[in-house]
């Protein structure tokens, strides 16, 4: 097949790569995968990863909001979408992105949806609380309905996000979750990582975005009555939530019990997630954390390391007592004190990330890709 990823961000400069890198990286051992590439200010610095994938630049508007980015940059996708299809011979197009769908779907080729979350709020969570906000919210969803009307096929990531979108008349929803690279993210000796990364005692981590659907604010709040290091992996992308963590961190004074590292190159994510005693998944209670199943909790996993989460319906539906869950600050003090006290074996972790792996994950996108590429229309 001859498939055009319109993906959610930068394909080779985004910090951390998302399923779209890598279903699309294993289907383009066997398939031509072009991507529109977006070349996002806040990245341009950012040293690019290697991809399998033919990258088409998607124009150079530079914008630092990423709504503003897309909106004045319509004009340039639209013809970059019409370019590469005319001149790859485009026959289905696999888009996750709000309003690059939209004109995907004014094309005639067949496109793919790919509702990775809950869109409307996860576009709106880079403005808290502003009426700025509201109004990105309501935008994006009347063009999300929008694209989910036009859609041949739709996937998502989880039974409940597939509820909601059935629930707004979607009909054709494949759930494919999201999963990790096991090759790629092993178990190592904890106490190796701990002294390459000059850690001591027990620790507790977070892999991913500072951005405001985290709860890290719970998490340094409970440091007070804990005795751990908080290692947290990842940078912000759009907004300051990552310094307001520090700032309370200083103001509880357990400045000296958080380590911050910014981004880290995928590749070594093992060690740092190796490092620590427990993954930590602490979301904010919003439509966005509740129905999917971000891919970090695989990550910790997938290094043997056990989860403890916020409370998710969408993820003890998926993983049960695979995971550990929280409910308040008292809760994650007293699962944190349980879980060091009985340490997992990394091999009943690392079992359930197997059962993720990209791999087999990919060979779904490509039975939902052909199925959209051959079904006929009728009008």
């Amino acid at each position: 097949m001859n498939i055009l990823v319109i993906p959610t961000t930068d394909w080779i400069r985004h910090p951390f790569p998302n399923r779209l890198n890598f279903i699309f990286d294993i289907l383009a051992e066997r398939h031509s995968v072009h991507v529109l590439h977006f070349e996002l200010s806040r990245f341009r610095d950012n040293p690019p990863r290697e991809t399998r994938c033919n990258l088409h630049k998607a124009g150079s508007v530079q914008a630092g909001d990423p709504s503003v980015y897309y909106l004045k940059s319509a004009l340039v996708h639209w013809q970059a979408i019409q370019r590469v299809i005319r001149e790859e011979g485009i026959e289905v197009i696999l888009s996750a992105n709000i309003m690059p769908s939209f004109l995907a779907s004014l094309t005639g080729v067949p496109v793919v949806f790919d509702y990775l979350d809950h869109l409307e709020e996860s576009a709106s969570i880079y403005y808290p609380g502003s009426i700025r906000g509201e109004a990105v919210k309501r935008g994006v969803r009347m063009i999300t309905r929008h694209n989910l009307r036009q859609a041949r096929e739709v996937i998502t990531v989880t039974n409940e996000l597939r509820d909601f979108l059935q629930g707004l008349g979607v009909t054709s929803v494949e759930v494919i979750p999201n999963g990790v690279d096991t090759t790629l993210l092993q178990p190592m000796d904890m106490s190796e990582a701990k002294r390459a990364l000059g850690l001591r005692g027990p620790v507790i981590g977070y892999v991913g975005s500072l951005e405001y659907w985290v709860d890290l604010e719970m998490v340094v709040g409970a440091l007070p009555n804990l005795d751990v290091t908080l290692l947290v992996v990842g940078p912000g992308l759009f907004t300051d939530y990552g310094e307001r963590i520090q700032g309370e961190a200083r103001s509880l004074g357990v400045a000296d019990r958080v380590v911050f590292t910014g981004a880290v190159p995928y590749a070594q994510l093992g060690r740092y997630i190796s490092a620590m005693d427990i993954g930590l998944n602490p979301l904010k209670m919003m439509k966005k954390n509740e129905y999917a199943a971000g891919g970090k909790i695989f990550n910790y996993l997938s290094c043997g390391r056990p989860v403890l989460s916020s409370r998710m319906i969408s993820l003890e539906r998926l993983l049960g007592d695979g995971l550990r869950y929280y409910d308040d600050q008292e809760s994650f003090v007293s699962n944190v004190r349980s879980m060091l006290s009985k340490p997992e074996e990394p091999e009943k972790n690392r079992a359930i990330a197997e059962r993720f792996d990209w791999r087999s994950l990919a060979k779904q996108y490509e039975a939902v890709l052909t199925r959209a590429k051959t079904t006929r229309v009728i009008s």
